[in-house]
């Protein structure tokens, strides 16, 4: 399950927790939920069991922040590719 994430605040990583369940988790952080790319938040989202992290590249460059090496940044491009070009429900948070 692919969760698209514009906003860095606690409970969305808890609705994420819940709406994903036993799934596999993937992460897209765009806008200020760049920041949950960050080594601050590696491990919540490990214990989450988040497998792939994804952060938009303008989100990174505009708020100049160092992402964990978890995280893989993604151009607009991929970002389509992610979101319609996948089997995986696309949950919207």
């Amino acid at each position: 399950m692919l969760f698209f994430v514009n906003k860095p605040e606690e409970k969305v990583l808890e609705r994420i927790a819940l709406v994903g369940g036993d799934e596999d988790k993937a992460l897209l952080l765009v806008g200020d939920a760049a920041v949950l790319g960050t080594a601050h938040w590696e491990e919540k989202l490990e214990d989450m069991d988040v497998e792939d992290i994804y952060v938009a590249k303008d989100a990174v460059d505009a708020r100049n922040i160092e992402l964990s090496d978890n995280c893989e940044v993604v151009d607009y491009a991929q970002m389509v590719d992610l979101l319609l070009g996948s089997d995986e429900k696309v949950v919207s948070l």
